[in-house]
């Protein structure tokens, strides 16, 4: 069987510095070796993920989401092989396994149910699983695929491992560039500890944040549980917007704003395990805000904007609705959101936020 080609190798390692092209990657692989579709799957300390092709991309996808799919004892198996190369399915398992396996069985109602696979460990600590599926009715990965896919597994392996160096690199730069500016900031992973981080926000632990070993963290406890909220959004891809969480004064420092921007699409890859990137800008002006830009920070409508501001301003609900033509009701229940994305509980806190006096925190 004739697998690897110099334009098969020169599309690995173009994948490896552009990684949205490996499902392209995999994709032209299985469609060389019988098979309907490949993964890779990724783990190391602080990230765990996976990209697939063909039919394999939604059979994973819908393993994830669902919490009763039964669980895949095939990467535990092939680690467990410690073999340099690929394998199949009866390397892993005996003909009566695989029969009562009820993974197996999903897979097989799914019209899949073979697999050659291999396991990688890279230098950089991360472990690497590349596996390709066959549909049930095309019998297992014979003896000539088998070996076919070890020709091309170095390869694989060069290229995986100069992504997750590429990927360090663009999460370090990305940091670097917000400290140019003047902005601490680190680039969080999909476990939520710390890929990188620049000078400006070394500088604020542990009094402002913390790196633990648990997750990436915030001193102050009320704004710490709203970061806990914000990347818990991230894992269920509920967060769309930039998440804004005010920092409360100390003795020792200003007040701030955290702000917590998704990395999405093309931006985030398997390889680079960046989920999120978080800033830190000081609240250093004593004037309010103007509506648009309490807007923006806190991701509010704009008539909770306009509220906020009026609180700030000095106003009363009842003021704000006469001005805004709408009734008291409306207006409190708006302010209640303002609230609820702020962080706060109180007008007198919401207002030491938008005008800058920082309020002192209560824990």
């Amino acid at each position: 069987m004739t697998l690897i080609t110099e334009d098969l190798i020169d599309h690995v390692y173009e994948a490896a510095a552009v990684p949205e092209l490996w499902p392209a990657v995999l994709d032209r692989v299985a469609g060389q070796v019988g098979s309907v579709g490949g993964a890779i799957y990724v783990a190391n300390a602080q990230y765990a993920g996976w990209v697939a092709s063909g039919l394999a991309a939604p059979f994973l996808a819908a393993g994830a989401a669902a919490a009763a799919a039964p669980r895949n004892l095939r990467p535990q198996r092939a680690v467990a092989l410690n073999h340099a190369g690929f394998i199949s399915d009866h390397d892993m398992f005996t003909a009566e396994e695989i029969e009562r396996d009820p993974h197996y069985a999903r897979l097989r109602g799914a019209g899949l149910g073979w697999c050659a696979g291999t396991v990688i460990r890279a230098p950089s600590g991360d472990l690497l699983i590349l596996s390709w599926e066959r549909a049930f009715r095309d019998g297992p990965f014979g003896t000539d695929t088998i070996a076919a896919l070890d020709r091309l597994r170095a390869h694989l392996a060069r290229a995986a491992l100069i992504s997750g160096r590429l990927g360090l690199e663009r999460a370090r730069a990305a940091a670097d560039t917000l400290g140019t500016i003047g902005l601490p900031a680190a680039v969080l992973s999909g476990r939520h500890r710390t890929v990188a981080a620049n000078g400006l926000l070394e500088r604020l632990i542990p009094h402002v944040v913390q790196d633990r070993p648990s997750r990436f963290g915030l001193a102050d406890r009320r704004a710490d549980a709203l970061l806990g909220q914000s990347l818990l959004q991230l894992d269920r891809h509920t967060a769309h917007q930039v998440r804004s969480i005010p920092i409360a004064a100390t003795p020792q420092t200003q007040a701030a704003i955290a702000h917590v921007v998704p990395v999405r699409g093309a931006g985030r890859d398997i390889f680079a395990t960046a989920a999120c990137v978080l800033v830190i800008t000081a609240v250093v002006h004593r004037e309010t805000a103007p509506a648009v830009v309490v807007q923006g920070l806190f991701d509010l409508t704009p008539a909770e904007a306009k509220v906020a501001c009026g609180v700030a301003a000095g106003l009363t609900v009842d003021d704000i609705a006469g001005e805004a033509g709408c009734a008291v009701g409306t207006v409190r229940q708006q302010l209640k959101s303002v609230f609820a994305k702020t962080g706060v509980s109180r007008q007198a806190e919401l207002v030491g936020i938008l005008a800058g006096s920082a309020f002192l925190r209560s824990s």
